[in-house]
């Protein structure tokens, strides 16, 4: 209810709208469907057009739609029904987030094999994205904890998101006791981390034997097909060591899907 939607109308229709509002599709119809049209920074400028009539009340139709989600007053969609003529101006403003609570993340050095990182509290979008950063270094999983292996490039991935305020649009804070954990020197970057990142989303989806996110139904098959032949119960009365192993696959395809599924939801 805190975003900003305003529509004044005087010389033009003067629109105000909030960057937060789920509007990619209605800018792409605006660039699209209007010949004179001038766009400056988030600035669009719309010319009503005789020839594009149709066009430019659907323009105004999904304004009113928009602004009713936020607002009661009823009066602006008739004020705009007099003036359909005018021209349209739309400034898309940026939002600020403001952080009513902190997340805390402790990172804690167990021993020289594996340090945990533990959640103050379950917060998804942060949870996923540190799994994601960690896929292939993760020894156990817990809601609110993670244990990674301890190696060059998960403490390289420790130092940089240690030194982050805020992650996925939440404010978080670092706790880390460093004289158990050292820091690599070495140079390293999270933006290359996402690169890393996003080159293991596509070795993932190589398991799962596609080639891109969009074939997810085919990574959904493909997953219960693995997940019964690892499937712990289905080894149960094989060697300690061979149950190990199986145990480890069906962890490594299960954690694997899961990043796959939360990007999934993003991209689609």
């Amino acid at each position: 209810m805190d975003r900003i939607f305003e529509i004044e109308i005087s010389e033009n229709i003067d629109v105000v709208i909030d960057s937060r509002y789920r509007i990619k599709s209605f800018i792409e119809f605006i660039r699209l469907s209007f010949n004179k049209l001038e766009i400056k920074d988030d600035e669009y400028f719309i010319y009503f057009d005789t020839e594009n009539i149709k066009k430019h009340k659907l323009l105004l139709q999904t304004l009113i739609k928009l602004y009713k989600k936020t607002h009661k007053d009823d009066s602006i969609s008739k004020r705009i029904a007099l003036n359909y003529r005018k021209n349209v101006r739309m400034k898309i403003k940026k939002h600020s987030i403001s952080f009513n609570n902190i997340l805390n993340i402790e990172i804690k050095k167990i021993s020289s094999k594996e340090f945990s990182i533990e959640f103050s509290k379950f917060i998804k979008p942060v949870y996923n994205y540190i799994k994601g950063l960690f896929l292939f270094h993760i020894l156990e999983l817990y809601e609110n904890k993670l244990i990674i292996s301890f190696n060059e490039n998960s403490k390289d991935l420790v130092y940089e998101i240690g030194k982050k305020n805020s992650i996925m649009g939440y404010k978080v804070h670092f706790v880390v006791d460093e004289n158990e954990f050292r820091f690599s020197s070495r140079t390293f970057s999270v933006e290359g981390s996402i690169k890393e990142y996003l080159a293991k989303i596509r070795n993932a989806l190589s398991i799962f034997g596609v080639e891109n996110i969009y074939e997810f139904e085919t990574v959904k098959k493909e997953y219960k097909r693995l997940a019964k032949k690892y499937h712990p119960d289905i080894h149960r009365n094989k060697p300690e060591l061979i149950q190990k192993i199986y145990n480890k696959k069906f962890m490594k395809i299960k954690e694997t899907y899961e990043v796959l599924e939360e990007y999934a939801k993003s991209k689609l």
